[in-house]
């Protein structure tokens, strides 16, 4: 890992903000390019064009690990 790039928890997904700035390459709550899965720059997170799968909500939709505990 590179001083300018930071490390996933689990992997990078984009978020909303990333899909209204570029909607042909970036889907919110998709996993961003493969080589930058684990390790991404650190300026995508900074702007908030990225974050962990895990923390990503997507609105709208429930799957059944929403109701398992």
């Amino acid at each position: 890992m590179t001083p300018n790039t930071v490390k996933a928890q689990s992997h990078w997904v984009w978020t909303d903000k990333a899909e209204k700035q570029n909607p042909q390459r970036s889907k919110a709550g998709t996993p961003i390019w493969p080589h930058y899965l684990q390790n991404a720059p650190e300026q995508w997170l900074t702007d908030g064009l990225i974050c962990d799968a895990s923390e990503y909500i997507a609105e709208g939709q429930t799957d059944l690990f929403d109701y398992i505990k």
